[in-house]
């Protein structure tokens, strides 16, 4: 999953064009049975999940294989992984 950064974000839009399953939400958009997500996004920056904190903008320095515990435990969505090679591949 990719994870934006909720203080850093300055709402320019472009994580929205390069979304392979077009999920990138304002915080006022998004259903309430994706609600949980707002926080699951939040918490990723935390010392708790990544210690990231406020990176700066993204970075290779900053990239992490690690998902939130929550996302991790989920099972693996294929529709998402299909969609997400396709787009690689147009």
């Amino acid at each position: 999953m990719f994870y934006i950064h909720p203080v850093e974000c300055i709402e320019c839009g472009l994580c929205e064009t390069i979304c392979p399953v077009d999920a990138i939400r304002y915080d006022d958009e998004v259903s309430p049975e994706d609600l949980v997500y707002i926080d699951i996004n939040r918490e990723y920056f935390e010392e708790s999940v990544t210690g990231l904190g406020d990176p700066g903008g993204w970075d290779a320095k900053n990239t992490t294989n690690v998902d939130h515990p929550i996302v991790a435990a989920l099972p693996p969505n294929t529709a998402v992984k299909e969609a997400y090679e396709n787009k690689e591949n147009s």
